[in-house]
């Protein structure tokens, strides 16, 4: 039951960021718990830039402060993307493929 409300917290959080209020969003983010819900937190955050393909830098901006921090989610959050890549690529699934490129671009320019 508390992993649930762990991810809903994190999830709640993670949709609720925008340019404006992403100062705000962090230190409740840091507040959570992101070394144990960082899986939660990489697949939050891309599902959510999938979702609204304009909040692309916002979640970008959001996994580079939380790389200060912590890292290791950085690393599992771009595992995860670069595996997504490479499964659109294998089924020719083009709109998805350009999803996943540009948020690459994004977190490298960040």
């Amino acid at each position: 039951m508390t992993w649930v409300a762990f991810r809903k917290s994190i999830n709640g959080l993670v949709n609720k960021v925008n340019a404006t209020n992403i100062k705000n969003i962090i230190p409740a983010l840091f507040a959570e718990n992101l070394i144990r819900g960082r899986g939660l937190f990489c697949r939050s955050c891309m599902k959510s830039q999938m979702a609204s393909p304009g909040f692309k830098d916002v979640f970008a901006a959001l996994v580079a402060v939380v790389n200060t921090k912590f890292p290791e989610v950085r690393d599992l959050l771009l595992r995860r993307t670069i595996l997504q890549l490479q499964r659109a690529y294998k089924r020719n699934d083009k709109p998805q493929l350009l999803i996943a490129v540009k948020f690459v671009a994004h977190l490298v320019n960040q």
